[in-house]
């Protein structure tokens, strides 16, 4: 029995790895992706089709990791858009939103970092001035 996140790493080697794959891959098809929506990023997402459920902040920092590791511009996409939807703009701190625009930055998504933060400052998100400098 696993009772702690050390025991854990010692029988999954990068859980960080697995639940980044966890997040990206859809559970769908690409034909029933494409026949529903083909502009929503997150159907067939595991976490976005379960009612109610709360990622913790530390989750969307692994996931922000795992990104700058490996950057996919689309992995990137559904990581803000699944932030978007599911996370009020008093409960995200600061942390998570000087990474987005930390990989944003970095890896070159100028528009895409444009319009999220235009996005994140109309709506209330806590962004500090200093996250752009």
């Amino acid at each position: 029995m696993i009772n702690s996140a050390y025991e854990l790493n010692a029988v999954i080697p990068n859980i960080e790895l697995l639940f980044f794959q966890m997040f990206v891959s859809p559970i769908k098809t690409k034909k029933e992706r494409k026949g529903n929506d083909g502009d929503d990023l997150l159907t067939g997402n595991l976490f976005h089709e379960l009612p109610g459920f709360k990622m913790p902040e530390q989750a969307y920092g692994s996931l922000l990791q795992s990104v700058a590791l490996n950057p996919k511009k689309k992995h990137y996409k559904k990581i803000l858009q699944f932030l978007v939807l599911h996370e009020k703009p008093a409960e995200v701190t600061s942390e998570p939103i000087y990474m987005i625009t930390f990989i944003g930055i970095d890896q070159k998504f100028p528009f895409l970092l444009g319009s999220t933060m235009k996005y994140l400052l109309q709506n209330g998100y806590k962004v500090k001035p200093s996250t752009f400098q």
